[in-house]
């Protein structure tokens, strides 16, 4: 199986799962697992609305200068 854009195919190319809605879409449970192991979130610096990083404020507990995000593994 693989991951390309929004759906899983088979190696024959033959579509499992799609992502539609906001939602993975799909009859067999393995390709919701096959998906859960591509996506993964990693941390990155947090940005403004301009490109700039946003810099950590160490009066509150929480690190504003580290946002997480979603990444889709290797395809």
């Amino acid at each position: 199986m693989k991951l390309v854009d929004n759906k899983v195919l088979n190696h024959m190319g033959d579509v499992l799962g799609e992502f539609i809605r906001g939602e993975w879409h799909t009859k067999e449970a393995h390709v919701l697992e096959f998906i859960k192991e591509q996506e993964q979130e990693e941390k990155v610096r947090a940005r403004d609305k301009k490109g700039h990083y946003v810099k950590d404020d160490p009066s509150t507990p929480e690190n504003e200068a580290w946002t997480t995000k979603k990444s889709k593994g290797k395809k």
